[in-house]
């Protein structure tokens, strides 16, 4: 006979986590099934604690302030600005950035609208909707801030051999291959470990779906910290020795600064959460909504601070107090430029020296 638990349901509602679970019982074995997304959920609510309810009310402000800050980003860099080979990277790393706000936002909007109203009609691919924007934002976000944290490493190590011989849209390229990565990334992540969720009927297929759900989480694991973040966490460690070498002398390059410091707040607020889901998937455990939700700040703090990094950066290096957003950012990238322009000369005398 099977009897629905309902003191297991677990009052998470989280833009990465979408998967409701109600627990049944055959004999010795517990399963769990996917909650119905299309029933109302204004159950869920009644057993928050008052800092849960805060987190769920303050998350989605530092969402709103986040947009807005990529949301121009984006307009200068997609219109206003001249593109170089680094702002192709930034500007692709604002996307990111405002899927995985974007999709964390409308979730714990919606959850503030039924706390609310006390019930709500949300249908199943809303949640489904939500949930690939954010993975796909987050696989997207790293894979760009190690290329552009190992493509400046280069340009710093190598110099005349980067500027003579990188491909003239190696940026784009890198930017289209990182994006098909995290999309089959995020796929096999969403349909095998979240869509899903160890829905079951009987032991053998259960049991299926989860060593599945555990090969596909060891895979991203493995991918995303023993292959990207090393070579993150070298490639910035390299720029922050350069800005110290670089200090001694003159003013550091404001780019170097500008990656090392969103390399750091990436490490410190987004890679807790992405260990967070690891566990969840691999160990089958359920961490208490808190300890959610102050991950999911941190998280949404890291995506929002991109913008302001650039602008006070940039701002501190000028001589004028004030400016323009446009001249600030302008002021922020043309080094970028400025080693261009000095780049062709060396590579003719690179090309006829001697043989």
């Amino acid at each position: 006979m099977i009897g629905l638990n309902t003191s297991a349901l677990p009052v998470v509602i989280n833009p990465g986590v979408w998967t409701m679970e109600a627990s049944y019982y055959t004999d010795d074995l517990t399963l769990t099934e996917p909650w119905d997304w299309t029933t109302e959920i204004s159950n869920l609510s009644a057993n928050l604690l008052p800092e849960d309810i805060f987190m769920y009310f303050t998350i989605p402000v530092f969402c709103f302030f986040g947009l807005v800050g990529n949301g121009i980003l984006l307009w200068f860099l997609g219109f206003k600005i001249k593109r170089n080979k680094f702002t192709v990277y930034i500007l692709n790393l604002a996307i990111s950035d405002f899927l995985i706000l974007l999709g964390r936002m409308v979730g714990l909007i919606l959850f503030a609208l039924e706390f609310m109203i006390g019930s709500l009609y949300v249908p199943l691919n809303i949640f489904r909707i939500l949930s690939i924007l954010y993975i796909f934002g987050y696989n997207t976000n790293q894979y760009l801030l190690t290329a552009i944290s190992a493509e400046r490493c280069m340009s710093t190590l190598y110099p005349i051999w980067y500027h003579c011989w990188r491909p003239k849209h190696l940026s784009f390229i890198l930017c289209a291959i990182l994006w098909a990565l995290a999309s089959v990334v995020s796929g096999l992540e969403y349909s095998i470990c979240i869509d899903k969720s160890w829905s079951s009927e009987n032991l053998e297929s259960y049991t299926m779906a989860f060593t599945s759900c555990q090969a596909v989480s060891l895979f991203i694991f493995i991918l995303a910290f023993l292959v990207f973040m090393p070579i993150m966490v070298i490639c910035s460690l390299t720029l922050l020795i350069q800005i110290w070498k670089r200090s001694q002398r003159r003013h550091s390059p404001k780019l170097y600064i500008i990656i090392v410091v969103t390399v750091f707040l990436f490490l410190i607020c987004s890679t807790p959460f992405r260990i967070l889901f690891f566990t969840k998937d691999y160990y089958n455990v359920d961490p208490s909504e808190l300890i959610i939700l102050c991950f999911t700040l941190l998280s949404t703090v890291s995506s929002c601070s991109n913008p302001l990094i650039y602008f006070f950066i940039g701002n501190h290096s000028r001589r004028r107090t004030t400016g323009s957003l446009k001249a600030v950012l302008e002021g922020v990238f043309k080094d970028e430029d400025q080693e261009i322009t000095a780049a062709p000369n060396i590579c003719i005398q690179f090309d006829l020296g001697p043989k």
